[in-house]
C-alpha cells in the first residue's frame, strides 16, 4: 500500500513494506505511543545519529530511541531538551562543516540537566506530611506545564488561552527577577 512520496527523494513510501521489517514495525509503534510531544523531537535528534553517506537503520534507530527512553522519562522536559539539543547540533555543524553523526548521548544528558534547574523553585516548602507526599507530583506537572507553553512561545504561538499560562507567566517574571 502506498503511503505517500518521500518529501527529499520522491521516492514511493510503501506502509506494507515498512510493516515487513520487525524493526520498522517496532519502530512504528514506539513512535505511535510517546507522549508530551516528544515524538518529532526524538526523530530529529536520532536523525544525528546518521552517517553521512549512508541511512540509518530501524534496527539501530529503535536501539537508540529505546535508549534515550530507558535513560529519560518521556516529558515536556525531554521534549524541550531533544528540541534544543537537535538545534544546537545541527547549528554547529553548520557552522563547522563537521558532519560527524552523535555517538552516544552525552551532550543531550547536559541538556537535561542544564534545563531542569529552570523549572525549579515554583513550589513552596508545606507542614503538613500529606501536601509533602503531593508535592513531587505537583512540581513535576508545573515543569510539564511549563516546558509545554515555552515550546509554543518560542514559536511565536499566542499562549494566553492555554491552561496553565498564569504558572507560565509567573515562572516568566521570576526568571525576568533572577537576571
Amino acid at each position: 500500500m502506498k503511503l505517500c512520496r518521500c518529501p527529499v527523494c520522491h521516492s514511493d513510501i510503501n506502509l506494507d513494506q515498512l510493516l515487513e521489517d520487525d524493526a520498522g514495525r517496532e519502530l512504528l509503534r514506539i513512535i505511535t505511543e510517546l507522549k508530551y510531544g516528544v515524538a518529532r523531537p526524538l526523530v530529529s535528534y536520532i536523525a544525528l545519529f546518521r552517517p553521512e553517506k549512508s541511512a540509518l537503520s530501524n534496527t539501530r534507530s529503535v536501539k537508540l530511541m529505546r535508549d534515550v527512553l530507558d535513560q529519560f522519562p518521556q516529558s515536556q522536559l525531554l521534549a524541550h531538551s531533544l528540541s534544543e539539543t537537535v538545534s544546537a547540533v545541527q547549528k554547529k555543524r553548520h557552522e563547522s562543516k563537521n558532519l560527524a553523526p552523535l555517538s552516544n548521548h552525552s551532550y543531550l544528558k547536559q541538556v537535561i540537566e542544564t534545563n531542569k534547574p529552570l523549572f525549579v523553585g515554583m513550589g513552596t516548602s508545606k507542614p503538613d506530611n500529606e501536601e509533602r507526599k503531593a508535592e513531587p507530583k505537583r512540581e513535576n506537572d508545573i515543569e510539564n506545564t511549563i516546558l509545554y507553553i515555552e515550546n509554543f512561545a518560542r514559536l511565536g504561538q499566542p499562549v494566553e488561552h492555554l491552561p496553565g499560562y498564569e504558572v507560565w507567566k509567573k515562572w516568566k517574571e521570576q526568571q525576568k527577577g533572577a537576571k
